[in-house]
């Protein structure tokens, strides 16, 4: 099955490959609630994301796809999250996106750590598998080689499209909200020299 999944993956992203890149932002759209009320919070609104990129941070996604778990689905396209992935037909959420993520404070998508002991990049974004399913991921990389190399990923295939980032000590907390208690802690043992993921508040 295995087998089968990775032919298929490589033949459609021949065919990706093939076709011009779109501009992966803004590639979330954000929708209001059916009556036109806009008081959520924008990240628990209904969204649609369409991820279109074949590279995340110097990454193609064969790179990617090759560091995945035995088992999980073969990405076809994927982009980082920056604060000018949301956008809105409401003027109320695009000036709520503007507020929380245009401002000093609103790059909450990517991050610099040392948990393994050398500067690894982290990055949150979105994926599409090549069976259609989008859902959000965590990816670090090692960056300080003349290749870029993939030193962990994760999806989140139970979450909506958004997905914050930030430090704490020698750790990463990951989220699928702003001003929540809802967390996933990322930590590296380095007495087993693996990272664990855990769950942290509701």
């Amino acid at each position: 099955m295995d087998v089968l999944r990775k032919a298929i993956a490589a033949f459609l992203l021949a065919i990706l490959a093939a076709v011009p890149a779109m501009a992966a932002d803004p590639f979330i759209t954000v929708k209001p609630a059916r009556d036109g009320s806009t008081n959520s919070a924008f990240w628990i609104m209904d969204m649609e994301s369409r991820p279109t990129g074949t590279m995340v941070a110097g990454l193609d996604l064969d790179r990617i796809n090759l560091a995945l778990g035995r088992g999980q689905n073969i990405w076809c396209a994927a982009d980082a999250l920056s604060p000018a992935s949301f956008v809105s037909s409401a003027p109320a959420v695009r000036a709520e996106i503007a507020r929380y993520l245009r401002g000093p404070d609103g790059n909450i998508f990517r991050a610099t750590t040392r948990m393994t002991g050398v500067p690894l990049t982290a990055i949150v974004g979105n994926y599409r598998s090549c069976f259609d399913q989008v859902a959000p991921f965590l990816l670090l990389v090692d960056q300080n080689r003349p290749v870029a190399r993939v030193v962990y990923v994760h999806m989140f295939t139970d979450w909506t499209p958004f997905i914050a980032l930030r430090t704490d000590r020698n750790r990463l907390v990951v989220s699928s909200c702003l001003e929540c208690d809802h967390a996933i802690i990322l930590s590296w043992n380095r007495r087993t020299r693996r990272f664990a993921l855990r769950s942290e508040g509701p």
